[in-house]
């Protein structure tokens, strides 16, 4: 029987790592993520905070606590603070972060013949019955 070469690349079999055992059993550390300014400060924002608030301790967001404290600033005549609630709700309403609350007609066909649809708004704001024979007008709100 020839002898294995044992040498630079080729180790002995008794110093070789055995199979299904790793040499590095926890694996490579992850590296650190690179966190942007934003995210810290949006982080932050999303923070319960608790306060007083009347002899209460309450619970809420610094983002909406912040906004409360500038609004309550602007009610009492702070010129700065309502320009810059003012912003931050133009801001806002741009990005598409506002509860805008849309209007869905459900069924919005002509009861009789003849009517059109601006005859049917003002049946239906007015409060009228709107006259059977057709689909029933319903409004809903979507929040």
């Amino acid at each position: 029987m020839a002898s294995k070469k044992v040498g630079y690349g080729n180790p002995p079999d008794e110093t070789k790592f055995k199979p299904g055992v790793s040499p590095n059993p926890k694996g490579r550390p992850p590296k650190p993520k690179p966190t942007a300014l934003g995210e810290i400060v949006r982080d932050v924002l999303n923070s319960p905070i608790q306060y007083l608030k009347n002899g209460k301790t309450k619970t809420t967001t610094l983002r909406e606590l912040v906004i409360k404290l500038l609004i309550e600033r602007a009610a009492k005549g702070d010129l700065a603070a309502a320009e810059h609630v003012l912003k931050v709700r133009a801001q806002a309403k741009r990005d598409g972060e506002m509860g805008i609350e849309t209007l869905r007609i459900v069924d919005w066909l002509p009861d009789r013949a003849g009517q059109t649809g601006e005859q049917k708004t003002q049946e239906f704001e007015i409060g009228k019955p709107i006259e059977s024979g057709g689909a029933e007008a319903r409004a809903t709100k979507d929040f």
